[in-house]
């Protein structure tokens, strides 16, 4: 039994963020029955290297079930009425005012469902002057100044794989949870405001710290974003090497033969050595080239210094470690045969989260959501007939 068993989730989500915060009340137990429009999810036929739906999609839309429905028409809008009369949770990813438009604002459909949450994700957020503007992933990564220290020391740079969307349909999972909790208490669901400026605002938490009274707005920075620890280039492939702080600077020192920085009194401390960093990423540039990243690896590791060898996502697929730690899944899919997915990052003793389904196939589950809504056969008929539900 999932944690969230018995919870019914309505989705009315698209690209990264909602998803992957519907995602994960649907792996913890909860029904979502995701409405799609009549094309499907933008994200089923994203570019991917899988030859069928995108990896994304496949990743995001497991545990869930699709009703395919054409809201631009009124008995498609009472269909989607219908399921929020019943849900537990609403997640929607429109642009503010167009769940309104749609009929589908939170103030109606609270009013008719008191114990509902109402969880809104967005760009900018439901207030202020910003709230109407498009905004993806990257663009509020722009916006709230990420590129910015991700150079290290160079032109600005995204951070690629969505994390943004990520972090802030994690946010939205966890503020659901705690309107649900609140609930609980009092009765009531309430509404909740997630923004993807709001996930990047919180993903710099201990750099966003203003002393506005004793300093310059433009010298707000923890220079932490250019310094020795970096990715540096070896003889085969490249490694991060975690050399700067105090402790892990001696033993650094040591294993790359440089004595001679490790008592030099100019760099004793650490902060010393972040302002000559020029001169020391260049020595030691110089002696990683001698050996390649598994030898090195092998080195620090041993003398206790963080280290990794860059690699690419896929690897984790085969790792051992992330077997040892149940981090995987496997799931049958009616087309794709057997699929690997990375499951919940959390282990639960009791209420463990699982994957108990593919993503579905568009509109796969819509006579069996009809049927549970009360709709009668002839109904169903009726509605594939006329273009308002799809599957």
């Amino acid at each position: 039994m999932g944690a969230l068993d018995g919870l019914r989730v309505l989705d009315l989500t698209h690209y990264v963020a909602g998803p992957f915060c519907t995602m994960l009340l649907a792996d913890a137990g909860a029904d979502v029955v995701k409405l799609e429009p009549p094309a499907g999810d933008a994200i089923r036929v994203f570019p991917s290297t899988f030859d069928g739906d995108s990896r994304l999609f496949l990743g995001l839309q497991r545990n869930k079930r699709s009703i395919a429905v054409d809201l631009k028409k009124d008995e498609g809008k009472e269909i989607a009425l219908a399921l929020a009369a019943r849900a537990d949770v609403l997640v929607e990813g429109f642009r503010p005012g167009v769940a309104e438009k749609l009929g589908l604002g939170a103030p109606s459909l609270r009013s008719a469902n008191p114990r509902l949450v109402y969880v809104s994700v967005s760009a900018y957020g439901q207030r202020g002057p910003l709230k109407g503007r498009r905004g993806i992933d990257p663009i509020v990564q722009t916006f709230s100044g990420i590129p910015h220290e991700q150079g290290a020391g160079g032109g600005p740079q995204l951070v690629q794989g969505h994390f943004v969307d990520y972090f802030t349909g994690a946010l939205a999972a966890s503020a659901a949870l705690l309107a649900l909790f609140a609930r609980e208490r009092t009765g009531k669901g309430q509404y909740v405001d997630a923004s993807l400026l709001g996930g990047a605002a919180a993903l710099q938490t201990g750099r966003l710290v203003w002393a506005k009274d004793r300093e310059p707005l433009e010298n707000v920075a923890d220079l932490l974003s250019d310094r020795s620890a970096r990715i540096y280039e070896t003889k085969q492939g490249h490694i991060y090497l975690y050399m700067d702080v105090d402790g892990f600077w001696e033993r650094a020192c040591g294993v790359l033969g440089l004595e001679e920085m490790r008592v030099d009194p100019r760099w004793a401390a650490f902060r010393d050595r972040h302002a000559d960093r020029a001169e020391i990423i260049s020595r030691v540039q110089e002696v990683l080239r001698t050996a390649s990243a598994d030898e090195w690896v092998e080195r620090f590791e041993a003398a206790g210094v963080p280290c990794a060898k860059v690699r690419p996502p896929s690897a984790l697929l085969e790792d051992e470690q992330m077997d040892a730690m149940g981090f995987f899944d496997e799931v049958a899919h009616p087309l794709y045969g057997m699929l690997r997915l990375v499951g919940a990052s959390f282990h639960l003793d009791d209420t463990p989260s699982e994957i108990r389904r593919p993503a579905p196939r568009l509109g796969e589950h819509t006579d069996d959501v009809l049927a549970e809504l009360g709709f009668s056969p002839a109904q169903i008929k009726k509605f594939g007939e006329e273009n308002i539900v799809f599957g």
